[in-house]
C-alpha cells in the first residue's frame, strides 16, 4: 500500500502477498482498519499515517525503534564531549540531565511495546 501510494483492493493484496483466497486479504485489511492503520474508501483501502503510540516509533532495519532513541544518543554524545573537553560544567550537567531523561523515556516506550505484544 505504501509503495503504491494509492488505494489497494483485497484482490490486489491477495495477488501481491500470495494469499490463496481474497477473503484472507479482506480479513487482514479489516483488522488493519479496526486498528486505524488503513482507511476503507470506495476504491479500496488506503494506508493512514500512524498516530498515538505508533507515531512515537520509526522503522529501522525492519524493527520499530523509538524516535527518542536518536535524541538520547545525540545528547549522550554531546554530554560526553562537553565533559571530556571540560568546557562548561553547567552545560555538561544540563546535557547529562537531558540525556538521562531521554533514556528513561526510551525505556518506557520499549516497555509499552512489550506489553502490547504480550
Amino acid at each position: 500500500m505504501l509503495r503504491r501510494g494509492g488505494p489497494v483492493t483485497p484482490r490486489e493484496l491477495q495477488r501481491a502477498l500470495g494469499f490463496r483466497s481474497v477473503s484472507t486479504a479482506y480479513h487482514h485489511l479489516e483488522r488493519l482498519a479496526s486498528m486505524g492503520l488503513v482507511e476503507k474508501r470506495g476504491e479500496g483501502y488506503v494506508a493512514r499515517r500512524p498516530g498515538g503510540l505508533l507515531g512515537l516509533y520509526i522503522r529501522l532495519y525492519g524493527r520499530l525503534v523509538p524516535r527518542l532513541l536518536v535524541t538520547a544518543a545525540v545528547s549522550t554524545g554531546a554530554a560526553i564531549g562537553y565533559t571530556a573537553a571540560l568546557r562548561d560544567p553547567l552545560a555538561a550537567a544540563i546535557l547529562w540531565i537531558v540525556s538521562l531523561l531521554a533514556w528513561i523515556d526510551v525505556l518506557a516506550l520499549y516497555r509499552a511495546v512489550e506489553e502490547l505484544e504480550a
